[in-house]
């Protein structure tokens, strides 16, 4: 059961009985899972507050970080679209060794045409091979639509993972004018 949920749960009133006992409502376990961010402009705010402080991480090279800088900006700027924008944010992180080992990329992109975040992940057994697979992938369009493959909750907590270890980033901007 996720915290906000139980938390819901928690703070539900409590049932009255007709003999004067209380009785509290039992949870009901099919329903759908509700969503910290209960909107798309918080959790597309939340993803700038988190890359935010990669920016200053030492030894990133300049034109990385002025590429997290304004994806943090255009970010923060939804649901206005920044003129002329397109770039790219890759954070991947790998665990294991040469027997076994996992990675996974957290990808961002922001262009005319929306936003986009995805999570993947590669597995790796030196008796079995590799697998390579697709996690969430979260998008909204300029149009107002989006599609959603996966829980948005889960890519930030994938996310947060992945800056809590050994890191790589990989940030690009095609964007008009730069």
């Amino acid at each position: 059961m996720t915290q906000a949920r139980a938390l819901r749960m928690y703070n539900r009133p409590h049932m009255q009985r007709h003999d004067g006992e209380e009785e509290k409502e039992e949870p009901n376990v099919a329903a759908e899972e509700v969503c910290r961010f209960e909107t798309d402009l918080a959790f597309l705010s939340e993803v700038g507050r988190r890359i935010a402080p990669l920016a200053a991480r030492p030894g990133l090279a300049p034109e990385k970080a002025r590429v997290i800088e304004r994806a943090v900006a255009a970010l923060r700027s939804l649901p206005e679209l920044t003129p002329g924008i397109d770039l790219q944010i890759e954070i991947a992180h790998r665990m294991g060794g040469e027997e076994f080992n996992e990675s996974y990329s957290y990808l961002i992109k922001l262009n005319q045409q929306g936003a986009e975040f995805a999570s993947s992940g590669t597995q790796y057994d030196a008796a079995v091979g590799s697998n390579s697979f697709s996690l969430e992938s979260l998008k909204w369009y300029a149009d107002g639509h989006a599609e959603q493959e996966g829980n948005r909750d889960t890519w930030l907590e994938r996310l947060a993972y992945a800056l809590a270890r050994d890191y790589t980033v990989n940030a690009t901007d095609e964007s008009a004018g730069t």
